[in-house]
């Protein structure tokens, strides 16, 4: 399992969007996105990098193709691949419900088949990507936690 390398996840694309790194988007869209001043903006930025080189979690803006606009973010921090665990957020702006199910479905496809994770921490997830983890072999446990049956 320790032959997994999260700087190796990128880019992703799916029929109507691309997920990369937050070092490859324009700073001023990133900052628009999390709605932060530049100087925080490069912080946060850096310390995505630095996370990702770790190995310790990934973390990826989502556009639509064809368009610089950034629409969702995806943190996957505090992994650990020994213990196969991981703590998850997802945020989303202006995304239908067929666009939010698209993006799930390849994060499931990363975190339960690629990733391997039986336990996921959630805080306040999107009930689109919550009912496709439960509907795919998830369990909420303890309001805040997905496990894999």
């Amino acid at each position: 399992m320790s032959d997994i390398k999260m700087k190796s996840y990128r880019p992703f694309i799916t029929e109507n969007f691309f997920w990369d790194f937050p070092t490859h988007f324009n700073l001023k869209e990133v900052s628009e996105f999390l709605g932060m001043e530049i100087d925080p903006t490069t912080h946060y930025i850096s310390d995505t990098a630095k996370t990702i080189m770790r190995n310790d979690g990934i973390y990826w803006f989502i556009q639509r193709k064809h368009h610089d606009e950034i629409v969702a973010a995806i943190s996957l921090s505090d992994v650990d691949l020994e213990k196969k665990h991981a703590a998850l957020i997802v945020t989303f702006a202006n995304l239908t419900t067929a666009e939010k199910q698209e993006i799930s479905q390849r994060l499931l496809v990363f975190l339960k088949d690629q990733l391997h994770l039986e336990t996921i921490e959630i805080n306040q997830l999107d009930r689109i990507i919550q009912e496709n983890f439960t509907n795919n072999g998830y369990n909420i446990a303890n309001n805040n936690l997905l496990k894999r049956s």
